[in-house]
């Protein structure tokens, strides 16, 4: 977060000490300061204490447990809606009133998805149909996951 005007930029520095935390949450500061040594970033306990502190302001985080061996589902809804004034945010309003987690918007083939967690097909059904049934909603699918593989790496990477 430092070496930019935006108090809400995260830099390489922040992006290892997530990656840390990814593995280990419990990770001592102490800890977190010796491994970025050891990548030749020098910072004290209190440097890395500070910058988790302003990490945990800006992000929002949760665990996904694996969906296999439990006894619910996890489901993505997608939806497209009408090219109306207002529609896109009609809708993403009432999904976010629905029984997901997690609803986010943006550009592309669909125009909002949701994730939730539900406990049987019957579920899915009726979570499906309150999206369809939605005026501005023109086209709604979804996906059950069976399976995932994470990689926070990746998703940690910075300016490649």
């Amino acid at each position: 977060m430092t070496g930019t005007n935006d108090s809400n930029a995260i830099d390489e520095i922040d992006r290892k000490i997530l990656s840390i935390l990814a593995h280990d949450p419990r990770t001592p500061y102490s800890n977190i300061s010796t491994q970025l040594a050891e990548e030749g970033i020098e910072m004290s306990s209190e440097g890395v204490r500070r910058r988790v502190t302003a990490l945990l302001e800006i992000t929002t985080s949760f665990h996904l447990l694996r969906p296999d061996g439990h006894d619910w589902e996890i489901v993505m809804v997608t939806a497209q809606v009408a090219h109306e004034d207002g529609a896109k945010q009609a809708v993403f309003e009432a999904m976010s009133e629905m029984n997901f987690w997690f609803v986010g918007s943006g550009f592309g083939t669909i125009d909002l998805y949701g994730i939730s967690t539900v406990n049987s097909n019957k579920e899915i059904d009726a979570l499906v149909n309150r999206v369809r049934s939605l005026p501005a909603v023109t086209t709604a699918e979804y996906m059950i996951e069976t399976d995932r593989a994470t990689n926070v790496e990746r998703y940690l990477q910075f300016g490649e």
